[in-house]
């Protein structure tokens, strides 16, 4: 009894320790917390202020940073109201640590905003209006813009009729106009205000993230308006009046016009156009002219073939949609008997279901694997920008492509996706996301959605709620013979607790960004067939139902995004499983069972955070079918483990040091198959958190070495970096023991082209690239040709290059921006100008010693000089912004006259020694810098400079 007794107090003591050091840990927290709240409130300030001018912008790791602070409070609140135990020290511990961090990271923003120039919009890809009709339709609406009291015109007609070519082909016209500022905003059914009212707040710039108020977010809009002259918004496929007090009544401000196209006259009646213009039908000789076009030059028609096709072109009622689409079905033809075939089977009632012809050209297919992927792209909203990439990794887990590796899938993916723009039923295009990154996108017509809609109400049956708004899933819905269901971008209120739908043959659930909070443990119960289970960004969802572990038809398995999800059941059980993606959750460990998953092919784990710094040995080398691996960046990437994925084509992670890097590296040297990787290199610093890792997703070819010292080899050279195959960025932060040069401290295999490089607070680096006299570059396979060049805070830097550089090595550079280089006297000499052909973007901010922009001579390593080029004129021809701030010894730009007549927005600050601007215009007409839109200066300044030019003072006064 007595040992009995001394165990119970035993515990009993350490239950009150563990209390004790639970409410101390806590109440550490809560102090730390409540620092960072204070902090996160200063910069917040701060930046608001910045931001009101509409010239500033917050950086994107600021406004991470923001979130992360948000989160770390919310967390905070929940883990208080949670029972108080021991097994909680540990999540005290950890959240302690993540405020340190970002308490840390908030002393090393550096500036918190950056400059903001007028959004561009970019020219739509739109076919050439070749018809007559519609050519005079473009004429009408161009007419009708010019006239001064004409503000809101409606473009009406039915589907497929060609009103949103017509609007996309003002739309071009509107950008090339340099005095319009334009924005496309698709509608479509299922809108919504918020996300309209974000369209329209590009236009202004106007960032309305943190107004959640629709009134107010619309009074905000309506200001922003005010302040600009000669808006058009373009609103295309409207399906019912709208509310235009929510999108900042534009009507209503001057200088601001509206147009519309919408199948429905009364649409356009209830909105107020004060101009209709109805889009018909083509007649018979446009409608033949817009067949034979898109039949191709390489489909000859031989004179028994071309009354055959004009009977089908006819059949068509001159719809385009129908035309484009049936002759794209038909391109490549060249058999009269094939021809006579199409026409026997074509419906004779098109005019009456438009829907016919165009299930005709699904049918031509005859490829049913190509008609499944066609089908696919149902399952996306309506108007739906799908990104390339993402559609055939869909197709990948699906089964519908297959080959030996992920490069073959992609390629067989994109031959697919290629087909099926070329025979109409997909468009392609180009989308630009955040500065200026080019997305390949397919985009399905939403006539052609809709004729995929009708086709898998039967078999393949699909129910497809994707972009609908708010709804609650219905049981009586989930119909038994389902084949894939979608709720893509639609806010699931909840799902019923109970809720269990029998759907034996359900291969396909898609709940991606449905703003899901829970799962009810019973809603997989009857799904044992499903394959393909999607969570992708629901944000607010913490739990998976255990049910999950018992899915073993599964092959991919995506909860990317998930920031709230903290743990996921054991999944050793999912033996099928070929793609996990646990990126951007915040698991704390390792799911039970991953080793297990033998046959897994895609594991992303980029950006969650785990308890151990390294992954447990066994798990790695059993996964040896691995393509493509992400691992999180606290986690230090094991060579050894590496080196026995031998099928590797992606990967994304950290080395702790150059050593163990370069290792890596010589062991891929074995590999020659090309690869894809975003590495880092450097300690676990949580650096991890200011290098735009939000979408730990790897898509480029990128190497970041930060913290780390090169250390000399056997006491001499420092040790080289060895740069990966064909890299794309480089960027290298708080580096010791570098080169005074910074190229030669880097190994490649061969020349390395289109470079983005970017290097900051690395004190040794005096050149970037410094020829010795003698030495050809022109022929050095490891040339280095940068495409953006990027260098900020090194104090030894004397100058971007020295000696006789290759041409090449600068003719591909799009921008040159230097910041906090304070040893710098001269930017680059005059003799590499000729190679900065492609330069768009200049921008030196911060350097106190500099004198000239494009020196008229450079100095040799001996002290003395080289003279440069004598040539009086400089040309910059495709210099689009030039920024000079804060260089208070700069004398000048340059010497002689300086032509950069694509020219946009220049800002002049804290200049005081620069009294001569060098623009010069070699002929006097009306716009010698047609594309300047704004020009930043100081007014006392700006009084006191000399010009080349008397005239051009007079016009650049105007863009202030």
């Amino acid at each position: 009894m007595a040992a009995i007794a001394g165990m119970v107090l035993d515990f009993g003591f350490k239950m009150l320790k563990s209390r004790s050091d639970f409410n101390e840990n806590l109440e550490t927290l809560e102090r730390n917390v409540k620092l960072l709240s204070d902090r996160a409130f200063d910069v917040k300030t701060d930046v608001e202020n910045r931001e009101r001018s509409g010239k500033k912008k917050r950086k994107r790791e600021v406004g991470s940073w923001f979130d992360e602070v948000t989160k770390v409070e919310e967390g905070l609140h929940a883990l208080k109201e949670v029972a108080r135990g021991k097994k909680n020290v540990g999540a005290l511990e950890k959240r302690n640590g993540r405020v340190g961090e970002l308490l840390e990271q908030s002393k090393h923003f550096g500036t918190l905003v950056h400059d903001v120039y007028e959004s561009e919009e970019c020219l739509l890809l739109a076919p050439q209006v070749q018809e007559e009709k519609s050519k005079q339709n473009l004429e009408v609406i161009w007419t009708w813009l010019h006239v001064e009291n004409v503000s809101s015109i409606g473009i009406y007609g039915m589907g497929g009729v060609g009103k949103t070519t017509l609007a996309k082909h003002i739309h071009n016209r509107l950008v090339n106009e340099v005095r319009y500022h334009v924005r496309w905003v698709t509608v479509s059914q299922g809108f919504s205000i918020k996300g309209l009212q974000d369209d329209l707040a590009k236009i202004v710039n106007l960032d309305l993230s943190d107004e959640v108020d629709e009134l107010r977010r619309a009074a905000k809009l309506n200001r922003a308006f005010e302040e600009r002259k000669n808006i058009v918004i373009i609103l295309d496929d409207v399906w019912d009046r709208l509310s235009l007090d929510k999108l900042g009544d534009p009507l209503r401000v001057e200088g601001c016009r509206l147009i519309l196209t919408t199948r429905s006259r009364e649409v356009c009646q209830k909105m107020g156009c004060q101009k209709l213009l109805e889009v018909k039908k083509l007649n018979t000789n446009d409608a033949w002219e817009l067949f034979r076009k898109n039949l191709g030059d390489e489909t000859v028609l031989s004179p028994d073939i071309e009354p055959v096709a004009q009977s089908m072109a006819r059949r068509c009622k001159g719809l385009p949609l129908g035309l484009i689409t049936l002759a794209g079905s038909m391109r490549g033809v060249t058999d009269i008997r094939e021809w006579r075939n199409a026409l026997k089977e074509f419906p004779d009632d098109m005019e009456s279901d438009v829907f016919k012809v165009l299930q005709y050209s699904y049918d031509r297919l005859r490829d049913t694997n190509m008609q499944e992927c066609f089908l696919y792209c149902a399952l996306y909203p309506e108007d739906f920008v799908i990104d390339r990439d993402e559609l055939i990794g869909r197709f990948i887990m699906e089964g519908l492509v297959k080959g030996d590796s992920r490069q073959e899938e992609f390629d067989q993916g994109h031959t697919i996706l290629n087909k099926l723009v070329k025979v109409c039923l997909l468009e392609a295009a180009i989308s630009f996301i955040d500065e200026g990154v080019r997305m390949h996108v397919v985009k399905m017509h939403d006539l052609l959605r809709e004729m995929a809609l009708r086709i898998t109400n039967v078999k393949p049956r699909y129910m497809v709620r994707a972009g609908i708004g708010s709804q609650v899933p219905e049981e009586q819905d989930w119909t038994f013979d389902l084949d894939k269901v979608s709720f893509i971008k639609s806010e699931i209120k909840g799902i019923p607790e109970d809720m269990a739908p029998n759907c034996p043959t359900l291969s396909t659930l898609l709940l991606y960004n449905c703003s899901l909070r829970r799962i009810p443990e019973s809603f997989f119960q009857h799904m044992n067939n499903l394959q393909v289970l999607d969570l992708t960004y629901n944000s607010e969802l913490m739990y998976l139902p255990s049910c999950i572990s018992n899915l073993g038809s599964l092959r991919a398995l995506l909860l990317g995004g998930c920031k709230e999800l903290r743990s996921i059941p054991p999944l050793g059980k999912l033996k099928n499983l070929r793609v996990l993606d646990l990126s951007g959750t915040w698991l704390e460990e390792v799911p039970q069972g991953v080793g297990n998953l033998v046959k897994l092919r895609f594991l992303n784990m980029g950006g969650i955070f785990l308890y151990i710094d390294e992954l447990l040995k066994e798990i790695l080398p059993k996964l040896s079918q691995l393509q493509y691996l992400n691992l999180p960046l606290c986690v230090n990437a094991r060579v050894e483990d590496l080196a026995s994925l031998e099928l590797l084509e992606l990967f994304g992670g950290r080395f702790c040091d150059l050593h163990n890097f370069n290792k890596f590296m010589r062991s891929r040297r074995n590999y020659e198959k090309d690869w894809w990787y975003d590495i880092l290199v450097g300690p676990n610093l949580s650096f991890h958190y200011s290098f735009g890792y939000e979408n730990h997703k790897i898509k480029k070819r990128r190497l970041v070495v930060k913290d780390c010292t090169i250390e000399a080899g056997r006491g001499e050279v420092p040790t080289s970096i060895i740069l990966p195959y064909c890299i794309q960025v480089l960027r290298i932060e708080k580096c010791h023991g570098l080169n005074s040069c910074l190229v030669d401290t880097f190994l490649s295999q061969s020349t390395i082209r289109g470079l983005t490089c970017e290097i900051k607070h690395c004190d040794d680096i005096e050149w970037i690239i410094n020829v010795p006299s003698g030495r050809n570059t022109t022929t050095d396979p490891h040339c280095i040709c940068f495409h953006s060049l990027r260098v900020e805070s090194l104090p030894n830097l004397v100058g971007v290059c020295k000696g006789n550089i290759a041409s090449h090595t600068f003719s591909g550079l799009t921008e040159l921006i230097i910041k906090e280089c304070h040893k710098m006297k001269k930017l680059f000499p005059r003799a590499i100008l000729q190679d900065l052909k492609n330069l768009q973007k200049l921008e030196v901010w911060y350097c106190e010693e500099m004198e000239e922009i494009i020196a008229e001579e450079a100095t040799d390593q001996d002290g003395s000089s080289q003279l440069g080029t004598s040539s009086d004129i400089l040309i910059l021809p495709k210099l689009k912004l030039l920024d000079l701030f804060g260089v208070p010894k700069l004398k000048s730009i340059c010497e002689g006259k300086l032509i950069c007549d694509s020219v946009k927005y220049m800002t002049f600050h804290k200049c005081p020694k620069l009294k001569r601007l060098p623009f010069y215009a070699p002929t006097t007409n009306a716009h010698p810098f047609p594309a300047l839109r704004k020009i930043y200066a100081e007014e006392n300044w700006w009084e006191t400079l000399e010009w080349e030019q008397s005239h051009l003072k007079t016009l650049f006064q105007t863009l202030r």
